[in-house]
């Protein structure tokens, strides 16, 4: 038997803004809509910025004085923007109190010393804060009308007899160690030693001896010239309720129209799909097709579930387009069992998948197999009686372990952990220190608790954390099965931060997000972190505590955690961990501030955006997307008693799902797609992602009653 019904349903922006993937757009909260991204950055030095090979002294940096200027030319597609600002890297003396004159295409500035301009951010020219012997960001508005189509000049200098200012140069051999694809410099930067007189585009840094890029960028408040939107998958027979088991319906005709507003100068193309399985990785799909006039019906559709991309253009940079949601209108038939048999979902707990917007590349478990074996990590977890105790001893052993260095253009974990055998032939580890950070670089052995980590096939990264304006450091973050979240690890000094009241813990996000609520105000360049929070002992009001494990020393003093919670502000990921594959691009020099085109940044209100770099989220799910989950769509089948299962899940390194029906063995299935009989009484199924290192993560599992 089949009756026929009509549903209607609409799902506005941010209901699909929640599982959609985001490139170079935001959700708009005034709004209520999805729009371009509102920021745009100019530069094209990123991929070299830092020590190059070779160089010493600092030769890596211009010095400003009587008679040298820089200059750096930077090509716009339009000048037009809400508000413009000159970012730049490099150094202001300590005390100074000289100008940097700026000329922008002729119209000339004076950004006065940081003691005058900006007294609060004494990271520019004091030591106290640890950032004036570092080069900085620097941030300096300038005059939108002075900008220009095309190329724009910029030329710096200061008029005093000794250095008062540095800027930093990208040489152009470094390029290829920073990007796949841009692989040398564009020859936009020139010096003047005759106070303009004549140019040398060659010859740059103090020394003249570096061919390459100022790091001088332009951020623009204008929108993004282009953006995409990837929708979840979308039921049109039921609207997306997947909480139940989904009837048996059949499409007869549907018509989806999407809400969007395109002022002049702006644009939208929409491709939309079909499909007869939820997981949009599954194979029967059809080709996207082009939406004309932001409307579409579909006689005899192809599948039940849509998905769609959407472009959005701004040849104007001062609009943008406005998703608002869509409608879905559609004729069904639902098909109907004459039998005596009826069943009831009895209960459900059910994984969410929900995919980052940037790619994220994992490394291949395998890839670590050797370091495994080498250092006997089995026997360092062998004791664990969960999951996250054994990523504990993992950093505990990253903690003691004696570390090397990094070779600077091939990055390699093995590189890292060094085998030095004790008295019994096992591989031996540091003795206790003489505080609490464990010695070497920051970055080297949290890489080494990530390779750990990958090596037994627990998903780890690699996050910059150094809020506005603090000098940063490099920790990891693991993802827990046994928590169902991201963790931050730490193993300079063999600690994780955790919530006092539920002793659960927390993930880098968290710990920002408990950080904001004891902020006065927000941490920005011009009134950094140190400025709004003069005192440590403030630190001790935020709802975090530090786990102190077996060590001498107290990591709830001061200088331990507490202060490291003043860095936690700022989230820079790097969107890579198969340093075991690919030895390059490499993210960072190890010898400067950040800026790589290659960091994924988290922000928000109260630590908004770092105007150096490219990419920037507010969105929780594309900075800590989850892992390792099983989500199961259950619906009926022309069988009564026989339900479809299908299953989608996102796991680094899947190799294929564990399927444990009823009292049954657990029996491997690579398929998306199983078909679940069912018997009289309480029926079970049980099913959760393994990856190929053996690791499964978190079960779904569905309980039906059938009645006959």
């Amino acid at each position: 038997m089949s009756t026929e019904s009509r549903t209607c349903f609409s799902l506005d922006a941010a209901a699909l803004e929640v599982r959609g993937q985001f490139d170079r757009l935001r959700f708009c909260e005034r709004k209520k809509a999805i729009v371009l991204d509102d920021m745009f950055l100019v530069e094209d030095d990123a991929p070299a910025i830092g020590r190059p090979r070779g160089a010493e002294d600092r030769s890596w940096f211009e010095k400003l004085h009587e008679g040298v200027l820089v200059r750096k030319d930077l090509v716009l597609d339009d000048p037009r923007a809400t508000a413009a600002y000159l970012v730049f890297n490099g150094r202001e003396m300590d005390d100074n109190d000289h100008a940097l004159h700026i000329s922008v295409n002729g119209h000339h500035l004076i950004r006065p010393p940081s003691t005058i301009a900006h007294p609060a951010a004494r990271q520019y020219y004091t030591s106290d804060w640890g950032g004036s012997h570092f080069d900085n960001w620097f941030v300096v508005a300038v005059p939108v009308g002075a900008l220009r189509q095309g190329t724009n000049e910029f030329v710096l200098w200061a008029e005093s007899k000794e250095t008062s200012w540095e800027i930093m140069v990208a040489a152009d051999g470094e390029y290829k160690r920073g990007s796949e694809t841009r692989l040398r410099h564009p020859d936009r930067s020139a010096k003047s030693r005759d106070a303009g007189r004549t140019w040398d585009f060659k010859r740059l840094g103090w020394k003249d001896e570096i061919d390459g890029e100022y790091v001088i960028r332009l951020s623009l408040d204008r929108s993004a010239p282009q953006g995409a939107f990837v929708s979840p998958v979308i039921d049109l027979a039921t609207g997306g309720d997947t909480k139940g088991i989904g009837k048996l319906l059949e499409l007869e005709k549907c018509r989806v129209g999407w809400e969007v507003d395109v002022p002049e100068g702006s644009e939208v193309r929409i491709e939309a799909r079909l499909g007869d399985h939820p997981a949009p990785g599954a194979a029967r799909w059809s080709p996207f097709e082009s939406v004309t006039d932001f409307s579409r019906t579909w006689n005899d559709p192809a599948g039940r579930y849509l998905q769609f991309k959407m472009a959005m253009c701004a040849r104007n940079p001062l609009v943008t387009p406005v998703f608002k949601g869509i409608s879905v209108e559609a004729r069904r038939r639902e098909h109907t069992h004459r039998s005596n048999r009826r069943y009831h979902l009895h209960r459900f707990r059910n994984g969410r998948v929900i995919r980052p917007s940037l790619p994220y590349v994992h490394e291949d478990f395998a890839r670590l197999n050797d370091l495994r074996n080498r250092f006997e990590l089995d026997s360092v977890i062998s004791d664990a009686a969960t999951e996250f105790e054994a990523q504990l001893k993992l950093m505990h052993w990253a903690y003691k372990v004696p570390i090397g260095q990094l070779d600077a253009y091939r990055w390699n974990y093995l590189d890292l952990p060094r085998l030095e055998r004790d008295a019994n032939g096992r591989p031996g580890l540091l003795g206790d220190y003489q505080e609490r950070r464990r010695d070497g670089h920051c970055l080297y052995c949290n890489l080494t608790l990530i390779a750990a980590c990958l090596s037994m096939g627990f998903p780890a990264r690699w996050v910059n954390i150094s809020t506005k304006h603090t000098y940063g450091h490099e920790v990891a973050e693991v993802w827990s099965n046994e928590f169902d979240k991201w963790i931050f690890l730490d193993a300079t000094r063999d600690y994780y931060i955790y919530d006092p009241d539920t002793g659960i813990p927390l993930g880098l996000v968290e710990i920002s997000e408990r950080l904001a609520e004891i902020m006065p105000g927000p941490a920005t360049w011009e009134y950094p972190i140190q400025w709004r929070l003069p005192d440590l002992e403030m630190l001790r009001a935020a709802r975090v505590a530090y786990r102190q494990g077996d060590n001498a020393f107290s990591i709830d003093d001061l200088s331990g955690g507490p202060e490291h919670l003043m860095l936690k502000g700022h989230l820079q990921m790097v969107r890579r961990n198969d340093f075991a594959s690919r030895p390059w691009p490499l993210p960072w020099r190890l010898s400067s501030n950040w800026g790589s085109d290659l960091f994924y940044c988290f922000y928000s209100d109260v630590f908004p955006r770092k105007r150096e770099y490219h990419e920037h989220t507010t969105r929780w799910q594309d900075f800590s997307p989850p892992l390792n989950r099983t989500e199961l769509f259950l619906s009926e089948t022309a069988e009564p008693d026989v339900l479809r299962v299908d299953a989608d899940t996102e796991t680094p390194c899947f190799d294929a799902f564990l399927v444990k029906i009823d009292g049954d063995e657990w029996r491997k299935q690579t398929a998306l797609t199983l078909e679940w009989r069912l018997h009289e009484g309480l029926n079970q199924l049980r099913v959760m992602a393994r990856n190929s290192a053996g690791v499964c993560g978190p079960e779904s599992h569905a309980e039906v009653v059938m009645i006959t």
